[in-house]
Parts: structure tokens; C-alpha cells; sequence
């Protein structure tokens, strides 16, 4: 993502690719979140987008809130096509959107999305969980990789195509948000929503609706009558209620 931003600076814009081997001090939306890769072990990319990167092409500007889910879309959509064009394989996989920027198959994080301004244009960045045989002991129980989730080896580079292929035609493509809506994860059930932007601040509890227009989480908080609308945050599932 830096090298992204330096790019950025020196006239790159819209399209443009960089790919890393490995990671040492990758960053999540919160500032304690830092992830690191082994080298060869993931899919590790930032790709630089404009809200209206597709009007040559007739397509409408982007809500910005929707960068990081269609980014999760296409990972979703790629890495399904992916297993299923492997003539090994003998798993078919489904994966799904966790709000805002996560995709989760068979209940564990297989990949993330972080999606930062600047100069007019979004720097959107993503991790796929490729080749990892375990994980550390914090996360044995949450994340998961291509390898350990359909029992195929998928290069990271191999991905790589059919991921920037989808996130093309998301871009522009209207029925967008309803297809993210289907793959979103715990809709209809309870779950927690805390504030990203502020540690201590308030918790909701209550129902997932979907999503809005925009890419708005919808959710109906217990013991209110009408929905409301989040534009961050983070959520949980809340068992056995």
C-alpha cells in the first residue's frame, strides 16, 4: 500500500497493481490490527481505484462505502472459480462477506480488505489466505486458508487474474449490491455492532437486515421499531439469543 501511494505521486491513477511476496507490518482497520505472510503463502495486492474509474465506460460513479465489498466480492467470486477450474479438486466452496471488508468460508476468515483515501483516488488492499498449513494459536480457531478450506494448493499468482477480472466488472456493474447482499454473512440473525472508530464507544445489539444502496449496514436494534443505518464499524454474532 505504500508503494501504492508513492505510485500515486508519481502520476499513477486508476488500474494500477502492486503485488507483495510477503508481509511483515500489514495493517487492519484498527491500529493494533498488524498482520504478517510468509513469503508465497498469500495473495497480497493494493489496487488504486477511482469512484468513477469506469465512466469512460458509461458506468456510474462508486459509493465509496462499496469499494472494500465489491473488492470482497471479487475475492469471493474469484477464489470460488478458481477451486472450481482445479481439476484436483473435490471441494466446492462458498464464500461469503462478513460487513464490511472480510470473506469467510465455512465460518473462518480467509481473506481481508483495507481501503484508504488519497489524492481523489482508493487505495484498496487485500490478503487471501493461500498456502497456510496453521496458523497462530490466537487464530487457529477464526482463519482459514484456500489449502486448509478446499485441500488444493492455489498459487497466489494464479488468483490474482481472476480476482482483478471480477473487481473490473463489480465496478460497473449495477446489480452490484444486491449480489453482495446474498453472500452477506448473518443476515437475519443477532448480532453486536461497536463503533471502529471510537474504542469504548456504544454497542448495539439487535437484527442484521442487509445492506442499503450505498453499502450501509441495515440492522434493527433491539426493542426499536425502525432501522438503523452504520457506515463502520464492526460486528459479531451473538450466540444463543
Amino acid at each position: 500500500m505504500l508503494e501504492a501511494e508513492r505510485l500515486i505521486s508519481t502520476g499513477a491513477g486508476h488500474g494500477t497493481v502492486v503485488v507483495s511476496a510477503y508481509q511483515t507490518a500489514g495493517r487492519g482497520r484498527g491500529e493494533a490490527s498488524v498482520w504478517d505472510a510468509e513469503p508465497g503463502s498469500s495473495l497480497l495486492a493494493t489496487v488504486v481505484l477511482s469512484p468513477d474509474g469506469g465512466a469512460a465506460s458509461g458506468c456510474a460513479p462508486v459509493e465509496p462505502l462499496l469499494l472494500p465489498l465489491i473488492t470482497g466480492l471479487a475475492i469471493a467470486e474469484a477464489v470460488e472459480a478458481v477451486i472450481a477450474a482445479r481439476k484436483d479438486s473435490q471441494t466446492e466452496v462458498q464464500a461469503g462477506i462478513k460487513w464490511p471488508n472480510d470473506v469467510f468460508i465455512e465460518g473462518r476468515k480467509v481473506a481481508g480488505v483495507l481501503c484508504r483515501g488519497r489524492a481523489g483516488l482508493v487505495l484498496a488492499g487485500f490478503g487471501v489466505n493461500c498456502l497456510q498449513t496453521s496458523f497462530p494459536e490466537a487464530l487457529e480457531e477464526s482463519a482459514a486458508s484456500l489449502l486448509s478450506a478446499a485441500a488444493v494448493p492455489i498459487n497466489p499468482l494464479e488468483l490474482l487474474p481472476y480476482v482483478l477480472r471480477r473487481l473490473s466488472a463489480g465496478l460497473c456493474e449495477q446489480a452490484v449490491p444486491a449480489k453482495i447482499e446474498k453472500r452477506l454473512l448473518w443476515r437475519g440473525q443477532r448480532i453486536a455492532i461497536m463503533s471502529s472508530s471510537v474504542p469504548e464507544g456504544p454497542r448495539f445489539n439487535g437484527t442484521l437486515l442487509g445492506l442499503d444502496s450505498d453499502g450501509a449496514l441495515l440492522f434493527l436494534p433491539t426493542g426499536l421499531r425502525d432501522p438503523m443505518r452504520m457506515i463502520t464499524g464492526s460486528i459479531t454474532l451473538l450466540d444463543g439469543e
